[in-house]
């Protein structure tokens, strides 16, 4: 059963490429789709030149949009924060939808 998250995440520094490469790992092995967004700046993290591009172009002292879409995404969301840990200054969730309330929605706020 698909599942669709949003949070609000804030760090105190910019990642590492080590910690950039162990997302995009985290969601290749896990197989859900995640997206991160801020301003005009978007990137899939399945796609590795794109997320690096992300975190070179983010504005570190604004927050960023993580959003997961698939069968595990508070797995997910654990894995990534607990390794990120020390980076991560805020994190809240934006909104959660189960899979019957994607499936009822035809545009969705994130």
């Amino acid at each position: 059963m698909n599942e669709l998250s949003s949070y609000q995440i804030q760090l105190n520094r910019p990642l590492k490429t080590n910690e950039i490469m162990k997302v995009h790992h985290t969601v290749n092995q896990h197989g859900c789709d995640l997206y991160f967004h801020q301003n005009q700046l978007i990137a899939d993290a399945g796609h590795l030149p794109k997320m690096l591009s992300f975190f070179l172009f983010m504005n570190i002292d604004d927050p960023f949009v993580l959003i997961i879409d698939g069968r595990c995404v508070e797995d997910v969301y654990e894995e990534i924060t607990a390794f990120l840990d020390d980076t991560i200054v805020n994190s809240v969730c934006r909104r959660k939808y189960s899979s019957s309330m994607v499936m009822d929605e035809t545009s969705i706020p994130v």
